[in-house]
């Protein structure tokens, strides 16, 4: 068996190469390597055996290891002598790939024969003289092995750094596939509407022609993701149509390779023959089927390529289709792009657009061949091999041979770090490689209107939007395709760009919690509508400043010149009559929101929006906490008067039936003395039904058959009896009290009403059809402080008031609190939904952006968690807190004044009884002595 063995020996900056073809090279028993070696490096003092491979046993006569007769022991040996040490790695992966230091790059030029048959020209011969002047006078560091080849499936060897290739599309795609395989860097020069090469992994310039550019710019923008849309409405004037047949191809291009996912296309091909009302017509027929509704958003995306994005800006507008929602993308077909003002053009467009243009600034004066694509790409990359070298110069005379060997780059890293700086080459120097460039221009309008206020104090009048604000992101060229350095709709990406935000609030608990230093200052905030703002301050990336305006409470106090103090407050808030302060200056949209918890009434009326709502409040009605029902007679609940009498019948029908078998039995041995007279039967069966048993048991059959299903039933009756007596001691009952508002009109003792003021409950009743509502506001007393509300009635049961539930809830636990007793009830009955939300500026871009974050926090479960928070929690007197209460229930003299009863009962009947045997004794006695003297 024939082995190469290859020692590559480092030794003091010196390479030292070894090798052996020999048909066996047996090693001895006493050889270092013991019949095997493994794939690893040996390292010998400081130098380094690079690569050792698997080697099988050896059988011929030993040899060294350095191509040289003599012992395996005697190399050691003199290994040994000399000081060094030898040591066995962990294997490992060896780059082995060259430096450019130690070898040239090696590059292929791969130019198809039939393309060069197709264009009619000698490209190979054009390229070879093109490149070699190029290697010649720019090559300043290191060196290029070049191979060319007319045959486009051609298998290139891994030793290739990289590859330039001349050839259509399809070859393209299929030579990239192929040069993967060996990591090969590829740079393609290619025709046009070929969809680009990956990025990161290869160079595509596709040859457009003038004017036919549009095509290949849809699939750039597709393949490098500029617009990530899965629907698309595209207007097209005609006539670009004609030019551009590949145009609707490329739009609906869709590749597993680069991602690509499928686009829903809906295509409007324009007239561009029309004018004037004709042309207006058209344009606004075509864009209404696409236009939103009052209360709605539909998210869509329009991709327009038309002479016209003027009239359709304008007829947009008109339609409301320029909102957050949308994305428009216009190419502005003007040749003179400096001609061209976006901020003229969306003059009339408000804030929170989302728009962009193309604007083409192809040179007319510049190269248009292949040749120059050519000597541009080969410089691109004969002066970033050269940098490379001379990076890795830099870093090789820095530090020692093994330090290089372990950091130098690998052959992916090298052709990344090629590719990147042939790119920024193009970016500076690319002259030609066709003509068309295209410039993008984006608008940053989200939140502008407050930053101008923040900065403009009067007004000023001029030809531009102030609300817009276009920045350029970057261009598109047929060399590099786009090279953008900001999100062509940044808005919907990054939303308001952490830009800061002003938001009017005010003191309402739960709802709005604000904590002020001795300053004045809001320090801390918190409560359900600011755990919402910080939330959508998170999710739509802005920060905010909170301006308080003055509350309800605060312009009552300085309206009023009553004398009113904090006790005299009442519990809980509302939210129906919203500070005038607060509609002041959202009215005047000098606030991205209000952060108030507002009621929704009349939303068309009012000079402001309301979003989705945030919560739903109920109302209800508190009263007195009924009376429990006496339990004297606790002892009779169990059973119904119907099952007592039915009792006591079976009871006097048992025991006389019992009396009749024991007497009429045949057999006198089998009637029993204990039992023979109805008396004993009566008591006996007594006894057995209180589970006590008997000093007599019937010995005929037919008196045990009786006895025993008399036990039957007693057992029934006693489990029955005791199951129910543990219920009614655990669940009192109560006095009828008022459940529901219609049956007021039965308890006389409740002779006021009363309705807190400001609610939305009056305001309700006006219009709704229920009798007791009317009933209930003709008698009711508005009550504005905690004077008027007089809850002392209300706790006496002389008095009901309505207000929100959870206002409510707040009374009755501040009075649990307080006295540790439950002295109030509320109304099974909750009515009249109030909806509560936050209020936006009437002119707000941002209402539905808005709404569509709340209706998320509703989903993910944060409403419903920040209400658990802030509103108030069940306790003792309500809900499960009153079903732990029952669960705990000690049994008290309440529960056992009814068995007291019965025994007082049981001795009085047994005193009577007592008396009257002592009297009937005495009779008895004295009848004796009257027939004794006689």
């Amino acid at each position: 068996m024939n082995t190469c063995v290859r020692f590559d020996i480092r030794w003091a900056g010196r390479r030292l190469t070894a090798n052996r073809q020999s048909p066996g090279f047996p090693l001895s028993p006493q050889s270092i390597f013991h019949g095997y070696c493994t794939r690893g490096l040996l390292l010998i003092g400081s130098g380094v055996i690079s690569e050792v491979t698997s080697l099988p046993r050896w059988d011929s006569p030993p040899q060294s290891l350095f191509g040289y007769p003599g012992d395996m022991a005697s190399s050691t040996c003199l290994l040994l002598l000399l000081g060094l040490q030898l040591f066995i790695l962990v294997p490992i992966e060896a780059n082995d790939f060259s430096s450019f230091l130690s070898a040239n790059a090696s590059l292929a030029v791969v130019v198809d024969h039939e393309y060069m048959t197709t264009h009619g020209e000698n490209i190979m011969a054009h390229f070879e003289k093109i490149l070699s002047d190029i290697i010649r006078e720019n090559l300043k560091n290191g060196g290029i092995n070049v191979k060319y080849f007319s045959w486009n499936a051609v298998r290139l060897k891994k030793d290739f750094l990289a590859a330039i290739t001349v050839t259509d599309c399809e070859n393209t795609w299929k030579f990239y596939k192929n040069t993967q395989e060996n990591s090969i860097l590829l740079i393609a020069i290619t025709d046009s509407d070929c969809p680009r090469l990956p990025l990161n992994r290869a160079l595509m310039i596709p040859i457009v022609e003038n004017g036919d550019e549009f095509p290949q710019v849809i699939l750039d923008i597709k393949v490098q993701q500029i617009l990530n849309w899965k629907t698309a409405v595209v207007f097209v004037d005609q006539t670009i149509l004609d030019e551009n047949s590949m145009l609707v191809k490329s739009i609906v291009h869709e590749s597993t390779t680069n991602h690509i996912t499928p686009i829903s296309l809906i295509l409007y091909k324009i007239n561009d023959s029309l004018r004037g009302q004709q042309k207006r017509a058209a344009l606004r027929q075509a864009l209404s089927q696409f236009a939103p509704n009052k209360h709605e958003e539909i998210r869509q995306q329009f991709l327009v390529i038309s002479a016209f994005h003027e009239d359709i800006i304008e007829v947009a507008e008109t339609l409301n289709m320029f909102h957050v929602g949308n994305q428009w993308m216009f190419f502005v077909l003007d040749k003179k792009p400096q001609n061209f003002d976006a901020s003229a053009v969306t003059i009339n467009l408000d804030e929170g657009a989302n728009i962009a243009f193309a604007l083409n600034e192809t040179k007319p004066d510049c190269q248009d061949t292949l040749n120059c694509t050519i000597t541009e790409v080969s410089l691109a990359l004969v002066t970033s091999i050269s940098k490379m070298t001379v990076e890795e110069e830099s870093i090789y005379g820095e530090i020692s041979d093994e330090e290089w060997e372990s950091i130098r780059f690998t052959k992916q890293e090298k052709q990344a770090e090629i590719l990147e700086y042939m790119k920024e080459y193009l970016k500076a120097n690319a002259k030609c490689s066709s003509c068309a460039r295209w410039r993008i221009e984006t608008a940053i309008t989200w939140g502008k209107s407050q930053e101008h206020r923040k900065f403009r104090t009067d007004p000023t009048r001029d030809a531009k939007n102030r609300n817009f604000e276009f920045i350029n992101i970057g261009y598109w060229s047929p060399m590099l395709g786009f090279v953008c350095e900001e999100l062509a709709f940044p808005h919907i990406e990054h939303h308001f760009r952490n830009i800061t935000l002003d938001i009017v609030t005010v003191h309402n608990p739960p709802w709005q919690i604000l904590t002020k230093n001795s300053n004045g200052a809001i320090v801390k905030h918190s409560g359900i509508v600011m755990e919402i703002v910080k939330e959508l301050s998170r999710a739509l990336n802005f920060s905010y400043y909170l301006h308080e305006a003055a509350s309800l409470k605060e312009e009552y106090f300085l309206s009023s010149s009553a004398n009113t103090n904090e006790s005299d407050e009442l519990v809980g808030s509302m939210t129906f009559r919203v500070p005038y302060r607060v509609v002041e200056m959202v009215q005047n949209n000098q606030f991205f929101i209000a952060a108030v918890a507002a009621t929704v009434e009349d939303p068309d009326q009012k000079p402001f929006n309301y979003t989705i709502p945030i919560s739903v409040q109920k109302y209800s009605f508190i009263t007195r906490k009924p009376d429990e029902v006496s339990r004297i007679y606790l002892f009779t609940a169990p059973f119904t008067m119907e099952t007592w009498l039915c009792l006591v019948g079976i009871i006097l029908l048992t025991a006389p039936m019992l009396y009749a078998i024991n007497r009429l039995t045949p057999l006198r041995e089998m009637q029993i003395a204990g039992l023979s007279t109805l008396k004993s039967c009566f008591w006996y069966i007594f006894g057995a039904l209180l589970q006590q048993g008997g000093m007599y048991l019937p010995k005929a059959d037919s008196g045990r058959l009786v006895v025993g299903f008399w036990w039957i039933v007693v057992i029934v009756l006693v489990t029955t009896y005791c199951g129910n007596l543990v219920a009614f001691l655990t669940f009192p009952k109560f006095q009828p009290g008022v459940d529901y508002l219609n049956q007021l009109e039965r308890h006389k003792d409740i002779s006021e009403y009363g309705l807190r003021n400001g609610t939305f409950f009056e305001r309700y009743v006006q219009t709704s059809s229920r009798e007791d509502f009317k009933h209930y506001m003709s008698q009711a007393k508005i009550y504005g402080n905690g004077q008027e509300e007089d809850i002392e009635a209300v706790k006496q049961g002389q008095r009901i008031n309505i207000d929100w539930r959870i206002n409510l809830q707040l009374i009755v636990q501040q009075h649990f609190e307080r006295d540790k007793e439950c002295h109030f009830a509320l109304g099974k009955e909750s009515f009249v939904d109030e909806q509560i939300a936050l209020i936006v500026p009437a002119q707000s871009a941002y209402l539905h952006l808005v709404n569509r974050h709340i209706n998320s926090m509703f989903r993910m479960g944060f409403i419903e968690r920040w209400h658990q928070m802030n509103l108030p929690s069940s306790n003792k007197c309500s809900g499960k807190g009153a079903q732990r209460q029952v669960t705990n229930h000690k049994v008290n003299m309440d529960d056992m004044q009814g068995c007291f009863l019965v025994l007082l009962l049981g001795f009085t009947v047994a005193f009577v009884s007592g008396c009257f045997e002592l009297g009937y004794r005495r009779y008895q006695a004295s009848r004796k002595r009257r027939e004794f003297t006689n």
